[in-house]
């Protein structure tokens, strides 16, 4: 009984058209204020996430271009390269093979590059990038990447301060079709 006639209450005095807006305005302003703080975080992320994507693919690429030299050599250098090649045409004609280890070491020191550059190259927002997984079968490399940022922001109420961000690539090389004779293309 006390409780409907305190919500009585509380509902005539909300009906009252006296009195000051100010608490309103104090409370659409802060509510506009967590808005932008919110929606400068979720921008922050965005562009960090795309920050990661490119050194993740600046990465993989440096790898690809370390090239194994034995396999990327064999069987040129015959008048019926061109020919035995459209006739048998293998699965990894076109492909060019990549040496796994020094590839390897490559995408680790370029993501290392990424890490420590300056902010003209990485967000700021971004820590250390770290390889998770790394996969080679010869011809292609799959290389996947973790970073911790920071947000501009922390949300009060929310204690999200930062947000670990993940990006994965796969990236191989391939031969221009064309007439090569002897190890060089000739169109």
């Amino acid at each position: 009984m006390a409780l409907k006639r305190y919500v009585k209450q509380f509902l005539q005095r909300c009906g009252d058209e006296e009195g000051s807006i100010s608490l309103l305005i104090i409370g659409l302003f802060i509510v506009t204020l967590f808005s932008i703080m919110a929606m400068t975080d979720i921008a922050s992320i965005a562009t960090a996430q795309r920050s990661l994507v490119q050194a993740t693919e600046a990465a993989s690429q440096r790898g690809t271009h370390e090239l194994d030299l034995d396999n990327y050599y064999k069987g040129k250098g015959t008048i019926f390269t061109p020919l035995i090649r459209s006739r048998y045409s293998a699965p990894n004609a076109r492909k060019i093979p990549i040496n796994c280890s020094t590839g390897y070491s490559e995408v680790i020191k370029e993501l290392h590059d990424w890490s420590v550059s300056s902010g003209a190259q990485k967000r700021i927002e971004l820590g250390e990038i770290t390889l998770e997984s790394y996969e080679c079968d010869g011809y292609a490399i799959s290389i996947g990447t973790r970073v911790i940022a920071k947000l501009p922001f922390v949300i009060p109420l929310s204690r999200l301060a930062q947000i670990e961000l993940h990006a994965g690539v796969a990236t191989e090389n391939q031969r221009s079709e064309g007439f090569y004779l002897f190890g060089h293309r000739l169109y």
